[in-house]
């Protein structure tokens, strides 16, 4: 099993606190131009099912709307109370540790339906050991402030101290010239991170357009972003994400890989030129541990395509050779099923020339060779869900371009090498019963 999920270098979690309409507005639109996921610590009682709200905080169908994009919603408590402060209680006093740590999680399970909540984040950061027991009860992970990332194993209460840099602006703010080298100081932070290939963590409350700022700052927020500001990280971030060096997930995702990857066992049930079957396990409660694994399976030397099914889900994988194996790179979820690999023999079909969406067509990119960007026409038969990946010549998936269910038709896909080196690389498109791929070269 690899580190980090796709084999990359490091991880990196978005947070947002408190459950702000901002949120929504404007961090929602932000992450989404880049597909990044975010983790939303909410206080499930200051959010409305409708607007008007509760001074500057969101409703319920706004974060149901991001929690249904993949977002993860956590929770924050429910009063936001300094924890070390109130008596330990029970689940039906209110105004006590118990009833705080319980509650706040039944009011969002509540509301959501495929998994449970399982990330917190402590009150104004205050924690003690006693809290953190408590909190080990209802949740997998619980998050704190520090300025150093977390390590890529944790284990026992280790997971309820959770570091996150929260960054702090200094005054004036009068441009966001002024914010820039928060911002520098940051990305070195990241960078950092990446390097030492750990887990960084970033904490925010609200963000807002840079116009806006300074009337929130008035209104006493804490450290709110400028929109400006989080769009220059995200494009760094992107770029670092290109190039296979940072993972950038939820923080009840990155707990699930790590927990699972920790803990994981396998057995070869079945080997032969023909099929090989493989039971992986872990000893994790199954409802919240489904996160798939990135795993390098090692293949008879003649497949050069592997059928890979486990559960329903089915996925023909391109072989690679590399340290003297053949080797394909799946992902695998612990007790998700047998999984079952075996030789496969693509049906590459192609129909240059005809734009009625009758076949499965993968053309040529264009411009190929190409200098940083290029264009990769395609053609579905039906209804399908499409997987369309761009990989180096050892078979590590360099960039994910479409990988959802999408309807019959024609389609143009931009792909843009950034942060790549020169080369031959591969795009394939993976239909779960077509493979078709093609060889690309990249020139700087």
């Amino acid at each position: 099993m690899t580190e980090w999920a796709d084999n990359r270098q490091s991880a990196f979690s978005f947070s947002f606190d408190d459950g702000f309409i901002s949120q929504y507005e404007n961090v929602k639109n932000i992450l989404n131009q880049n597909d990044f996921p975010a983790t939303y610590f909410i206080l499930p009682p200051f959010l409305t099912d409708s607007l008007p709200g509760i001074w500057r905080y969101g409703t319920w169908p706004m974060f149901l709307e991001m929690y249904n994009e993949n977002y993860e919603l956590a929770s924050h408590s429910l009063n936001h109370p300094d924890l070390t402060q109130l008596p330990i209680g029970d689940t039906l006093t209110p105004n006590t540790i118990h009833h705080e740590l319980y509650h706040s999680k039944k009011m969002i399970n509540e509301r959501t339906s495929s998994e449970y909540c399982i990330s917190f984040a402590y009150p104004f950061a205050i924690h003690n050991v006693l809290v953190d027991s408590l909190t080990s009860l209802y949740y997998e992970s619980s998050r704190e402030v520090g300025d150093v990332a977390n390590q890529s194993s944790l284990v026992g209460m280790d997971w309820f101290k959770l570091k996150s840099n929260q960054v702090e602006f200094d005054l004036p703010r009068d441009s966001l010239q002024d914010d820039l080298d928060e911002l520098n100081t940051f990305i070195n932070w990241i960078d950092n991170s990446i390097q030492n290939g750990t887990w960084g963590i970033h904490l925010a409350h609200e963000v807002v357009p840079y116009a806006e700022l300074n009337d929130l700052l008035n209104q006493g927020a804490y450290h709110p972003i400028a929109n400006e500001w989080l769009i220059l990280l995200c494009d760094w971030l992107e770029g670092e994400s290109d190039q296979n060096k940072i993972w950038i997930e939820t923080i009840g995702n990155v707990t699930k890989y790590i927990k699972e990857r920790d803990s994981y066992n396998y057995y070869i049930i079945s080997k032969s030129n023909f099929k090989i079957e493989i039971e992986l396990t872990d000893t994790l409660n199954n409802a919240i541990y489904n996160h798939p694994l990135s795993a390098f399976i090692a293949v008879p030397d003649e497949w050069d395509f592997v059928l890979v099914e486990q559960g329903n889900e089915t996925e023909v994988l391109e072989s690679f050779y590399t340290d003297s194996m053949q080797l394909v790179f799946a992902d695998v979820i612990p007790d998700g099923g047998l999984i079952k690999l075996t030789k496969y023999e693509p049906n590459f079909v192609t129909n240059e020339n005809n734009n009625d969406p009758q076949f499965f067509s993968l053309s040529q990119n264009y411009p190929n060779p190409f200098n940083f960007s290029t264009s990769i026409d395609l053609v579905i038969l039906k209804d399908s869900f499409i997987s369309l990946r761009v990989h180096d010549a050892l078979g590590n998936n360099v960039a994910t371009l479409v990988n959802k269910e999408l309807p019959a038709g024609n389609y143009n896909f931009k792909f843009k090498a950034t942060g790549l080196a020169s080369g031959i690389y591969y795009y394939s498109l993976n239909t779960g019963r077509n493979y078709l791929s093609r060889k690309m070269i990249l020139l700087k």
